[in-house]
């Protein structure tokens, strides 16, 4: 397929990216599963990984940081809202199952947002598709 010929705009890409959708097209469909994505977009064929080494390490750190601080925020407002009758029993299970939980659910969204991002900085090529 040809490459669309008007780009959308940096905004644009990450709001399709955060319904998780291709950022350059704006249809689903980019995932294989939750935790893989197809290798192009089904829809206007783009390369969703652009093929420079580690391109979606960042991807990586953004999903660990946006899980920890949603963690940390969830955590505070919960220790606040029982202080001082805090259950620490019941914090240590849930935290934990938090902390393994939340980057989980997160991945996706931050993988396409990075790919966004990356669209946004360095528009696609022809070769790109």
């Amino acid at each position: 397929m040809a490459t669309p010929t008007a780009l959308p705009t940096p905004t644009q890409r990450v709001l399709r990216a955060l319904r998780l959708h291709c950022p350059e097209c704006g249809n689903g469909g980019i995932f294989r599963n939750w935790l893989r994505m197809k290798d192009r977009c089904p829809t206007c064929e783009l390369k969703l990984d652009r093929g420079t080494p580690d391109h979606f390490v960042g991807a990586y750190l953004v999903n660990l940081i946006i899980a920890e601080l949603l963690f940390a925020a969830i955590f505070a407002i919960w220790l606040l809202s029982v202080w001082p009758d805090v259950p620490w029993g019941g914090i240590e299970i849930v935290a934990v199952a938090a902390m393994i939980i939340s980057p989980l659910i997160t991945y996706p969204f931050t993988r396409t947002v990075w790919l966004a991002a990356d669209l946004a900085m360095d528009p696609p090529a022809p070769s790109d598709f």
